[in-house]
């Protein structure tokens, strides 16, 4: 019998979500070979996630295709935590554009940005297999991984990444397990086409922290509209499903004949992370490495996330940086998410209060809190701790911003490369420098363009000479451009 015929690719991602697509065309647009498997043919057709932030616009950036999307998206003024009564707990307030150069928070037809994003990656030149599953790893050489497919044909890769969610067959092949955040609710979401404007409908999300029953609304972007109901105890999930008991819930916000429902499903939320987010060639991303509560809209932002910080990091592994590059991937990413989570989980524990007691405890704490410092400044998300390791220097960590340098973003006048920008022109010619230009870095000056001055901090602070901003964007130190440059080549250095 001949032997099933094998490809051979540089990266393979088991799994085509927004994790799996994103991950593989910021690696085609750097010139890797990636080859995306999986066992569906189709875009799921119903919205899943609704949100995502200013940071996951900017990869949308990188991939060029932001502009378009942004284009069906809707911008979400901020969410309210209110009592049963509607009084307003909690007022998070978002930023129309950040820094990063976009809003602060969106709401997507997850359909039709899947799809926008899919068309991205096919025009950056990544080889997509659809309609056939993995069905084995194979990691015994230690040179590349090897996977079977459905058809048993084969696929050889020098790393593999699992994007492939919740039940991630690559983590089951691992062996690697979830520590749990002790979080589990399950909740009905209740997606709606509305037939006509509903005045009563907020503009922004809703946290209703009813102990009668929790619910949360998600404005999305016309004509849908989402609603999420807690489980109380002992509700069965298929009868809170049926047209009847929907309807019910629904009475109090929309009226009879105002909408349709698109889709409603019952939802366990979880607080998960993966213990191991990497065994050697093979690694973990989205939620096969971490889930989360929907309550701050981080899910697939988290995930995204992880797809740009390993997607440079790959690729400066198959250009011969060192292998141990790949470690500080979960070091980088695991704490982020780890607070992003343990945030949600918190937000949870008081949405889903259910004793009326407690929840009168907790309302009175949070309308003194707030009647005493009233903040509904606009922010631009989540607090985030900032990256740290042998990838992060003094001064590093954060993402940087995004000026407009003569009308164009910058990272569009950079593309998907290291940037250093230096104080001094003189600079510009220095060994560090040109250091920097051979690994393919861009060297800009605050003198060449002013709009990147405030990227150094104070002209009064002597140390801040240059600022270098990694691949995914994050800054990855700020000071001597001398000392900049040899942590960089430390960590770096060919391996």
């Amino acid at each position: 019998m001949a032997s099933a015929p094998t490809t051979n690719t540089d990266v393979a991602i088991i799994g085509y979500g927004p994790v799996g697509a994103t991950l593989a065309g910021l690696l085609a647009r750097r010139g890797v070979h990636v080859t995306v498997i999986d066992r569906e043919v189709d875009i799921y057709p119903l919205p899943r996630a609704a949100h995502l932030d200013h940071e996951i616009m900017r990869i949308m950036q990188e991939l060029g295709c932001a502009e378009e999307m942004v284009q069906s998206m809707r911008p979400n003024q901020g969410m309210d935590f209110l009592t049963a009564s509607h009084e307003v707990l909690l007022a998070m307030r978002s930023i129309d554009v950040t820094h990063l150069g976009w809003p602060a928070s969106l709401f997507i037809n997850q359909p039709l940005f899947e799809q926008q994003l899919r068309d991205a990656v096919v025009a950056a030149g990544a080889i997509v297999q659809l309609g056939n599953g993995v069905t084995a790893i194979d990691t015994s050489d230690p040179d590349s991984v090897r996977l079977t497919l459905d058809d048993d044909t084969e696929v050889d890769a020098q790393f593999v990444v699992g994007c492939d969610g919740a039940r991630s067959f690559t983590r089951k092949a691992l062996g690697t397990t979830m520590n749990d955040l002790q979080f589990e609710e399950p909740w009905l979401v209740v997606d709606l086409e509305l037939h006509q404007p509903v005045p009563t409908l907020p503009t922004h999300a809703l946290q209703v922290c009813d102990p009668a029953r929790p619910h949360t609304l998600v404005p999305m972007p016309e004509p849908r509209f989402r609603f999420e109901f807690m489980l109380l105890p002992g509700e069965d999930a298929v009868t809170m499903q049926s047209p009847e008991r929907v309807a019910e819930l629904l009475a109090d916000w929309v009226p009879a004949g105002a909408a349709t429902v698109e889709r409603s499903a019952v939802y366990t939320f979880h607080g998960l992370i993966a213990q191991r987010w990497r065994e050697g060639r093979v690694l973990l991303a989205g939620d096969a490495a971490h889930q989360m509560p929907p309550f701050l809209g981080q899910g697939m932002c988290s995930g995204m996330r992880d797809a740009a910080n390993l997607a440079w990091k790959l690729h400066a592994v198959l250009q011969g940086s060192p292998d141990a590059l790949l470690d500080t991937y979960q070091a980088e990413r695991e704490p982020h998410v780890r607070a992003i989570v343990e945030a949600a989980v918190g937000f949870g524990r008081i949405i889903c209060t259910l004793d009326a007691r407690e929840a009168a405890g907790r309302d009175e704490a949070m309308l003194s809190a707030r009647a005493a410092a009233p903040d509904d400044r606009p922010s631009d998300g989540v607090p985030l701790p900032p990256l740290d390791g042998p990838l992060v220097a003094d001064g590093g960590g954060k993402p940087s911003a995004q000026p407009l340098i003569d009308g164009r973003r910058l990272d569009d006048l950079v593309g998907p490369a290291w940037l250093v920008v230096l104080r001094d022109p003189e600079q510009a010619e220095s060994e560090s420098a040109r250091w920097w230009r051979e690994q393919g870095a861009t060297v800009l000056t605050a003198e060449q363009h002013q709009e990147l001055t405030p990227l150094l901090g104070s002209p009064a602070d002597a140390d801040s000479a240059a600022v270098v901003i990694r691949p995914d964007r994050y800054v990855f130190g700020v000071g001597s451009l001398v000392e900049l440059t040899t942590a960089a080549r430390q960590a770096l250095a060919p391996g």
